[in-house]
């Protein structure tokens, strides 16, 4: 760990300092609209670094990650309106279901490749939104209302001030980054990688494609199934209509996507850039009858057909082209 934090200091000092600018930026915008963007900017970070594990790395495109983004939120929810249990006890229950379910479904849908397997995890999705929609235990189609008033607002979870929000995500952000940061140099991550390129080659080096598929599978299902906790006790009502619908899991790639998948930074670079697209796009534009999604979708679609590497290629090759010219010289 010691030799981990030595070697990515500039990096560690690159963090401190984004995350300090975040924190000032709370006291010079004081606008509640501004606040709820900061706020879904860290829940779809969670849910871009969540994916990139096994979309990015591993190269496994599931279309269906709401699956676990719907079980983070349904946990929480269901502990609070039916047990009255705090979020800090079921959002980590709602983590470990969600990696066991990942690991079960993960076993044989895993051994599906490309398209084929991209489609099995939308169908996989889609069934358990409508287990969700028609399970009156759950809600139903009404959803769980799920506000708290016998527990403080501390251990319910459930914060009087937005922004106090952001700086609880925040600190959630900073520690599943460093994960991934730390992730990003081991056996386990080079293995993805191999597997990504060519599992036929990998698997004739050594590499058990099938456990470290799976392995990545169940932790990808955690994180994800973080960020749909967050949200749950963010907005405290959940229904299948808002968390298990394939909107969602086509969110949740693209963050990942137009940040630069297979890199550790990428999916919070396009977790800003999508949100502030579209929270801006829906306030201003949003009265004109879906002109904001047009141009939302148009951008996305710009940015992934030209930039196919990402927004956070565009900065890796301004680096390697000062790096050349410096060599020059």
């Amino acid at each position: 760990m010691k030799n981990f934090l030595v070697k990515n200091r500039k990096w560690f000092a690159g963090l401190s300092i984004c995350v300090v600018f975040s924190v000032v930026l709370t006291f010079f915008y004081r606008n509640q609209f501004f606040y709820n963007l900061l706020v879904l900017i860290c829940i779809w970070s969670m849910n871009g670094m969540g994916w990139n594990v096994i979309g990015g790395y591993c190269g496994q495109v599931s279309n269906g990650h709401c699956l676990f983004y719907g079980i983070g939120a349904y946990v929480v929810a269901l502990g609070t309106y039916k047990f009255g249990l705090s979020p800090w006890i079921t959002i980590w229950l709602g983590m470990i279901i969600s990696v066991v379910i990942a690991f079960i479904i993960g076993k044989p849908i895993l051994r599906l490749h490309g398209h084929v397997f991209a489609i099995s995890t939308m169908a996989l999705a889609e069934s358990v939104r409508i287990i969700f929609n028609n399970w009156p235990w759950a809600g139903g189609a009404t959803g769980v209302y799920m506000l708290n008033k016998k527990l403080s607002p501390l251990i319910a979870l459930q914060l009087t001030n937005i922004v106090d929000y952001f700086y609880l995500y925040l600190v959630f952000v900073v520690i599943v980054l460093i994960l991934m940061k730390y992730l990003d140099k081991t056996k386990f991550f080079y293995y993805l990688r191999a597997i990504k390129e060519n599992e036929l080659a990998a698997e004739s080096s050594g590499v058990n494609a099938a456990k470290y598929k799976n392995r990545a599978y169940m932790l990808s299902a955690a994180i994800v199934s973080l960020a749909g906790s967050m949200y749950a006790q963010f907005i405290l009502y959940i229904d299948p209509s808002t968390m298990l619908t394939l909107n969602i899991s086509m969110m949740i790639v693209l963050v990942a996507v137009m940040g630069g998948v297979g890199t550790v930074e990428g999916p919070i670079l396009g977790a800003i850039i999508l949100e502030t697209i579209s929270e801006y796009s829906r306030k201003y534009l949003g009265k004109f009858g879906g002109v904001d999604m047009v141009l939302y979708g148009t951008l996305v679609i710009l940015i992934v057909l030209f930039i196919p590497g990402g927004i956070l290629s565009l900065f890796n090759k301004n680096k390697k082209r000062i790096f050349l010219a410096s060599r020059k010289r």
